[in-house]
């Protein structure tokens, strides 16, 4: 099959987070078996969720990891044009979802596996398919300790998620944290009888525009926007209008800058939450209190130019600049593994997450163009 009829096939997996990948699992480790490469699986707790890691070459450490998660975001609310889990090509470019990200890397890799099988490779060459990287990057934390496990260790990993094939060794830190403001019911023609937790929720969202704006001051230009940020993307609470809530939730974010402590802007929430919002509603209700948790994080991939994954994808494309972005990928992960990290692949971010998501079939191109130099490079 050419890279096009596999990335039409992979997209005709529903593979949204929520939902299970194994069909998708079976499907590629059987293109990928009958290749003759060597495949292992690692799962989630309710192994419902599968990651693929599949070798050819030698066996044992080294070589270079062809990386990329399975899974997808929701299309609800979504106003497509055409089925997104149905693709269509319409004016040179691919439609559906994950036609971008990131399943047209996955698609091209896999079409290569047979030209990858017949390759007189020198190092191994690796797919890694994981499952929840848009909710957590869950999958891919289970299977770099599968790797380790089994004493593997690759010497690098591209990860191809869009950059319209550009080169970026960088990008932010990132978590959702869910913030619970405890209040203390009343009625409501009473409020400074209780602790009403949705006007809780309400300052502690000022708060955090407030921290954001603090964060500006340290910048990074290789950024866009150069600074970390803080952000709410949810609220939700309260019962009806006449009780003052007793609870309220808050889903707020970080992107931080990577090589920045993280841990020192939610410390700082936390703190100024305590001393500047809470006393007023301890005075009324004893019991009002923020409980902030972790939901979910991934780190940053912090520039290393002289890393041989950087160094590997400037060499083939000729870059002279190297890229950062502001969004997350499992790069940090493998990093943080101690293997080394590059992200190029086919696409435009901008296009991701959104309805009617496309990719244009020249970018698909560039991709198999650049994916048969590695092959090339493993083979030297």
């Amino acid at each position: 099959m050419t890279a096009l009829d596999l990335i039409k096939n992979l997209i005709g997996f529903d593979t949204t987070s929520r939902g299970s990948n194994l069909a998708l699992i079976d499907y590629a480790e059987e293109l990928l078996t009958k290749s003759g490469a060597r495949c292992r699986r690692s799962y989630d707790a309710t192994r419902s969720k599968a990651n693929l890691f599949a070798s050819f070459g030698p066996e044992g450490d080294g070589g270079y990891v062809l990386s990329g998660h399975t899974d997808v975001v929701p299309v609800d609310g979504q106003d497509w044009s055409s089925d997104p889990f149905k693709p269509e090509v319409r004016d040179g470019k691919l439609y559906g979802r994950g036609a971008c990200d990131m399943k047209g890397f996955l698609g091209v890799a896999l079409a290569l596996a047979p030209e990858i099988a017949k390759a007189k490779l020198k190092r191994p060459v690796h797919l890694a398919l994981s499952y929840d990287e848009e909710v957590g990057c869950a999958g891919v934390m289970q299977l770099l300790a599968d790797l380790k496990a089994a004493n593997l260790k690759p010497a690098l990993a591209i990860i191809g998620e869009p950059t319209l094939m550009s080169v970026v060794g960088a990008h932010k830190s990132g978590a959702v944290l869910h913030t619970t403001c405890h209040g203390h019911e009343h009625h409501s023609s009473a409020p400074e009888k209780g602790a009403n937790a949705v006007m809780m929720a309400g300052e502690f969202v000022k708060l955090l525009d407030d921290v954001w704006t603090d964060l500006r001051a340290d910048s990074d230009p290789r950024f866009d926007p150069p600074h970390s940020t803080v952000q709410a993307g949810r609220i939700s609470g309260g019962t009806v209008v006449n009780v003052l809530a007793r609870e309220a939730l808050v889903t707020w974010e970080y992107r931080a800058l990577p090589d920045r402590d993280p841990g020192k802007i939610v410390e700082t929430v936390k703190r100024r939450a305590a001393s500047e919002i809470l006393p007023k509603y301890v005075r009324r209700a004893k019991s009002a209190a923020f409980n902030t948790k972790l939901h979910a994080a991934y780190p940053g991939l912090v520039m290393d130019e002289n890393s041989p994954a950087i160094v590997l994808a400037r060499e083939i494309t000729g870059a002279n600049r190297i890229g950062a972005v502001s969004y997350g990928t499992e790069a940090g992960h493998f990093q943080q593994a101690g293997i080394p990290a590059v992200i190029c692949g086919p696409g435009s971010i901008e296009q991701a997450h959104t309805p009617d998501e496309y990719c244009e079939l020249s970018e698909y191109t560039a991709c198999e163009a650049f994916l048969r130099k590695v092959i090339a490079r493993a083979s030297a």
